[in-house]
């Protein structure tokens, strides 16, 4: 079984799908990295009134968000933040 499958069976997100993941070193210990990205159709959430807001740009740099670890590795999700137009 597919580590993909393994994350899609046990935590979804509504907003968003898995994309690649690859086992790779970061920050100098072996872990897990699993690219998140926001799902087709689905409206950016504004960080300060959290409601739906359109979207304008990505951020340059990616987001390491450390996830619950499997088998004893360490598994980052991987996002590149979306910046939205909030009134």
């Amino acid at each position: 079984m597919l580590v993909k499958t393994i994350l899609n069976r046990c935590q979804k997100f509504k907003h968003f799908v898995y994309g690649t993941v690859r086992l790779t070193v970061h920050e100098g210990r072996e872990c897990i990295v699993a690219d998140i990205a926001p799902r087709k159709g689905s409206a950016a959430i504004c960080s300060s009134c959290h409601l739906p807001a359109p979207g304008y740009d990505r951020a340059p740099e990616p987001r390491f968000f450390e996830f619950v670890p499997l088998w004893g590795i360490a598994v980052f999700l991987v996002y590149f933040m979306r910046r939205v137009d909030c009134a």
